[in-house]
């Protein structure tokens, strides 16, 4: 599925944190679940892989859960591509780690 803001998903504000955005899917079998990402991280072992976690704020399907295999694969691909549209309209910050 290619990723389109607006008519694959939205982003909608959390309703108890200001400044934090949650992800309502429009389209798919996973149509009208809400999730919201959290810590993101690119590894630096040298892979190009992205790490992050999420939680299901609500879906329709009562069985689904972050644990699903196929459901952390489409939430990968979903936060690679917000991460890139937001780079490329410079509506990102990026910052370094801190080392502790």
């Amino acid at each position: 599925m290619k990723h389109e803001e607006n008519v694959t998903y939205e982003l909608v504000p959390d309703p108890t944190h200001e400044q934090a955005w949650n992800v309502r899917l429009l389209e798919g079998m996973y149509n009208e679940t809400i999730i919201q990402y959290g810590a993101i991280s690119f590894n630096e072992d040298g892979s190009d892989t992205l790490s992050f976690n999420f939680n299901i704020i609500q879906s329709p399907d009562t069985e689904l859960t972050t644990e699903d295999v196929d459901f952390q694969e489409f939430a990968g691909i979903l936060l690679e591509h917000i991460i890139k549209e937001a780079i490329e309209a410079n509506e990102i910050e990026m910052v370094e780690r801190n080392a502790n």
